[in-house]
């Protein structure tokens, strides 16, 4: 069964003998446990995947189309890819192709190895370092050295001066968002709910009692071991990542 955050609340509020409250703001101890509820939520989705999340992304432009015209910029809210693809035509005639992932020092070998075709100069988009990429083709490879910007080998010169958001396709995990508020329900699967309460529970007790609570942390094992065992609803292939944010 779902809660919302003030029902979450008020049942760790009462596990812990604290003051009831109508709302999460009330007591400086309910907001407390409300803050404690959401670095529990978040903690929780670094480690349990939830299908409904992955979504049909896109990037956003780099803003200069002088020096990184071959890199685009992955929003805040994404946690990883699961694939790129690309627009390598217009927009009204779209073919997309997929782009593949490379390791950044492979990518860079790649990229200084291939003087074929026609070359432009470019620069590191934090470094200003220069260096040449072929302007002459769409975009084969990309890499990432920060897990924010998106480096692509190469791009076609003859369609755009630079790789275009409009043109780029992702599939990835999208990060939801937090709002602090009595109504809110964290976006989770409902058999996530138990978990989410036992571990928000076991770490109120321990930061605002200085006290374990060994109920709670059994419980906390017991679902997760459980969610493990049944992560999806779908247990066909699991999809496998190459892009993450630490």
């Amino acid at each position: 069964m779902k809660m919302t955050l003030l029902e979450i609340v008020q049942n760790i509020l009462s596990a812990m003998d604290a003051e009831e409250v109508n709302s999460i703001g009330d007591t400086i101890e309910s907001q407390q446990v409300a803050d404690e509820v959401k670095t529990t939520y978040y903690a929780n989705l670094s480690n349990f995947e939830v299908p409904s999340r992955f979504q049909i992304i896109s990037l956003d432009a780099s803003g200069d189309s002088t020096d990184h015209p071959n890199v685009l910029v992955c929003p805040d809210n994404i946690d990883h890819f699961e694939w790129i693809r690309y627009n390598t035509n217009t927009v009204a005639s779209p073919s997309y192709a997929d782009i593949a992932y490379m390791e950044p020092d492979d990518f860079l070998k790649f990229v200084l190895n291939d003087t074929g075709g026609t070359q432009v100069t470019v620069k590191d988009i934090t470094t200003d370092v220069p260096y040449q990429i072929r302007n002459d083709k769409a975009p084969e490879y990309w890499t990432t050295f920060d897990d924010e910007n998106i480096i692509f080998d190469s791009y076609n010169a003859t369609l755009d001066t630079g790789l275009q958001a409009s043109k780029v396709m992702a599939y990835g995990e999208v990060l939801p968002s937090w709002t602090a508020s009595d109504t809110f329900t964290p976006d989770l699967l409902a058999k996530y709910f138990p978990l989410l309460l036992s571990e928000a529970k076991a770490s109120c007790f321990v930061n605002y009692k200085g006290v374990s609570n060994a109920k709670e942390e059994m419980r906390a094992r017991q679902q997760r071991s459980r969610l493990q065992n049944h992560r999806r609803r779908y247990n066909g292939a699991r999809i496998n990542s190459n892009f993450g944010r630490s």
